[in-house]
């Protein structure tokens, strides 16, 4: 590593530091204040510290790009004020050359981030989720799916469940569709309730609806009554899992077994590959903050700086949800919608960057 490379990333890991670590405070700062209130109404503000702490992961590998692509153009900027950036192509270093440290840094960036998301983020999500939901929402240690609830296909079976309770291991709202080989529907049992109890799933308050050799059905009602399925209460749980708390490979599982199972996986999909496109962020703030930050021999100020970065920050995030939005609905490919706006902006970063002068 050369002295010129030393002392650019140098200056350019300090400004990522302070802006970063300062992002974080303020993010936090706004969050403590919103939801604070929630724990002092429910008496649990020992839970609170906690809470914020499993949100540092989350919350860091969102602040990252934001403090890359500020300290890039702080650090150019600070460089091409002091003619910094003169005295270097004075001496023949070309403009690929002072680049190269922070696109070097911010690829080191990018990795530490998808490494998080892959391995911290997700635990410190659920740890998070759980205190909100259980200690603040007072509910019990529960996943409750709202809209479609809860699908799971089994062997010739398919339940639709609108609560699961993985605490009590208590179904609410199910309806369980049996099958024959050629997929004619045999039985369908719809129940208020049903608990797993040694063994078996007791039913309360519930139809049995089966069909007869005539090709008609017959309605039975019931209060209660057990029945010996193959499926038990984890082979539900471990269905029950939000994007957030799920990495690239949890993700990628559990796509393809949506999929296996005849159901559209279109938002599980776009999740997927948004977790290997958002930490890319990173360089692509990287692309585009250099040529911006010399864009001028003097450089950019401090507050003009901060401007552009806030700036290109909200167009980018603009650009990524709806991008994200056009991919759940399936209007593009989940591929697509996750690493459109990366390489939309990665395209305007590398134009800019080689017609940036040298």
């Amino acid at each position: 590593m050369t002295i010129i490379t030393r002392y650019i990333s140098k200056a350019f890991l300090k400004l990522f530091a302070l802006t970063f670590l300062a992002f974080i405070m303020l993010y936090l700062l706004v969050d403590f204040f919103e939801k604070i209130d929630n724990f002092i109404e429910v008496g649990a503000t020992e839970y609170a510290f906690s809470y914020f702490m499993y949100k540092l992961p989350f919350v860091g590998a969102q602040m990252a790009p934001i403090a890359v692509l500020m300290s890039t153009i702080i650090a150019l900027g600070i460089f091409s004020r002091n003619c910094e950036i003169i005295a270097m192509k004075a001496n023949g270093i070309s403009l690929c050359r002072i680049s190269a440290p922070f696109i070097a840094i911010a690829l080191m960036i990018t990795v530490m981030t998808f490494v998080a998301s892959e391995f911290i983020v997700p635990y410190a999500n659920r740890e998070a989720n759980t205190i909100w939901r259980t200690k603040v929402k007072n509910k019990p240690t529960e996943l409750v799916y709202k809209s479609e609830q809860l699908w799971y296909k089994g062997k010739d079976v398919i339940y639709n469940i609108q609560t699961l309770n993985a605490e009590t291991r208590t179904l609410q709202g199910i309806v369980i569709n049996q099958f024959d080989r050629d997929f004619r529907l045999v039985r369908r049992i719809q129940a208020r309730s049903a608990t797993w109890n040694k063994g078996q799933w007791r039913f309360r308050d519930g139809i049995i609806k089966e069909a007869d050799s005539s090709g008609s059905y017959k309605i039975t009602p019931f209060l209660e009554r057990t029945f010996d399925l193959v499926e038990t209460p984890d082979d539900f749980i471990k269905e029950a899992k939000y994007s957030d708390e799920m990495g690239f490979c949890d993700l990628r599982q559990y796509a393809q077994k949506i999929i296996s199972e005849g159901y559209d996986a279109s938002r599980y999909l776009v999740d997927m590959h948004t977790k290997l496109s958002f930490p890319f962020i990173c360089v692509i703030m990287s692309l585009i903050g250099i040529p911006l930050a010399l864009r001028k021999e003097k450089g950019v100020g401090t507050a003009a700086a901060i401007g552009i970065s806030l700036g290109i920050i909200i167009l980018y995030l603009v650009t990524f949800v709806v991008a994200q939005t056009f991919g759940y609905t399936r209007v593009v490919p989940p591929i697509v919608a996750a690493w459109f706006a990366n390489i939309l902006f990665g395209s305007i970063g590398v134009f800019l960057l080689l017609n940036t002068r040298q």
